[in-house]
């Protein structure tokens, strides 16, 4: 995956211009900060999800969008608002984005992003 397993600058850029993840470079220190050894793996989803772009929308047929890096649907968001942070969530803000989507990754896996899957799930991680 990154040669002799050492992450350095030009192995990470190797890696992710490799598996076109160029889109998500931007978003590594933050995404490592929260993700550590899951960073490039987070990042694919990530990838897959928005491009990179933190003010991503899509709009479901169920009326239900989904926000941001990582795609929150607006039932998960109300979910972690009202039963995990005791708050609103800005589903726009970068960092707020990426430590959701580590609290639920970890505690609830990643399925929550299997409709990309189809994306994700070619990288090697």
């Amino acid at each position: 995956m990154l040669g002799d397993g050492v992450l350095t600058e030009q192995s990470i850029d190797d890696y992710l211009l490799c598996n076109h993840l160029q889109d998500v470079k931007g978003w590594y220190p933050l995404t490592h900060r929260y993700f550590e050894d899951d960073t490039l793996f987070a990042l694919a989803i990530m990838s897959c999800e928005s491009d990179g772009r933190e003010k991503a929308t899509g709009y479901n047929k169920d009326g239900t969008y989904d926000q941001g890096l990582f795609q929150f649907n607006s039932k998960t968001e109300k979910w972690l608002e009202n039963d995990i942070y005791n708050k609103d969530l800005d589903m726009y803000d970068a960092e707020t984005n990426i430590k959701a989507a580590r609290w639920l990754s970890y505690y609830d896996g990643w399925h929550h992003w299997n409709s990309s899957k189809h994306c994700w799930g070619r990288y090697d991680t």
